[in-house]
């Protein structure tokens, strides 16, 4: 398994991925609003983390099968992490998320989890900054890391066993 960086010839595989695991891990959790606003909004937006400037994309494959997919804006906002269904609990997330935390100076990573990935990014060492928010029908729960000079190997001791 690799992890790469993303170009836009890997648009549609991503965007299958993330629709893929949305399906049964995101929009169960969401009323009619949030799933027609998730569908519309969240869903096409995944071409904007193709763009070098803002974001950092990767991508987790082997032998040529995307297992898994992370960006992260402005080196301090994640704002995907999706591991396909046949790939979890391998620890791709896991290896996807150090990454990007690999690829930044920020000393504090937010991002805004899905209600169901809150006990992952909490094994991560993030931790929740506020109550459950909801915008259109999509809910979330706000979550920070703060990365210290020991953050590393605190973070590979935890090893985000439920990514």
């Amino acid at each position: 398994m690799e992890i790469k960086r993303v170009n836009y010839e890997d648009l549609t595989a991503i965007t299958n991925l993330v629709e893929a695991v949305s399906k049964v891990a995101v929009l169960p959790y969401f009323n009619d609003q949030g799933k027609q606003e998730y569908i519309a909004r969240v869903l096409p937006d995944i071409k904007m983390t193709l763009d070098n400037d803002n974001f950092v994309s990767v991508k987790a494959v082997s032998n040529d099968a995307l297992l898994g997919f992370a960006a992260m804006r402005a080196g301090n906002y994640l704002t995907h992490l999706f591991v396909s269904h046949q790939a979890q609990r391998q620890g791709i997330g896991r290896k996807l998320l150090q990454h990007l935390l690999d690829s930044t100076d920020a000393q504090e990573i937010k991002l805004r989890s899905a209600v169901n990935s809150v006990d992952c990014y909490l094994k991560c060492g993030f931790e929740i900054t506020d109550q459950e928010g909801e915008f259109n029908g999509i809910r979330f729960v706000p979550m920070s890391l703060i990365k210290s000079k020991s953050h590393k190997s605190i973070y590979k001791e935890r090893a985000c066993q439920a990514l």
